[in-house]
């Protein structure tokens, strides 16, 4: 049975946390391993859990969202960043994935879109080890 791909959340709504990422993640194929507020908290987290995945929001207020995706991209660069903002732009698609973000989504289309792009992720991990 293949493993759950470990999910961490820089998001610092709690509501929001609570209230939909467990109903977006399945636990059958995903699991959330932990949510942080803070960039330190995030790039903390990030260091001592291992996750597949990390998902930034931008608009989180302790620094700009792409602070942290940058510190995270540099402590573990290949570990893929999802990005999600209220509206996507085309400025700050393209400052996120600059930054080191290997994906980006509207948090309006994240019931449609989240499991899709996470997939595709892991599935681009995968091929990448296997070359």
């Amino acid at each position: 049975m293949p493993r759950h791909r470990r999910i961490l959340v820089a998001d610092s709504s709690k509501y929001f946390h609570n209230s939909i990422w467990y109903r977006l993640i399945p636990d059958t194929e995903f699991e959330i391993i932990g949510q942080a507020g803070t960039t330190a908290e995030i790039v903390s987290m990030a260091t001592n859990l291992s996750p597949d995945i990390v998902l930034v929001d931008l608009s989180h207020p302790d620094h700009c969202g792409l602070h942290t995706v940058m510190a995270l991209h540099a402590i573990q660069p290949r570990v893929p960043i999802v990005t999600l903002m209220p509206i996507l732009s085309n400025e700050y698609t393209r400052a996120s994935l600059d930054a080191g973000a290997a994906a980006c989504l509207s948090k309006s289309d994240l019931a449609t879109l989240l499991l899709p792009t996470l997939r595709n992720l892991i599935s681009v991990q995968a091929a990448v080890r296997v070359n």
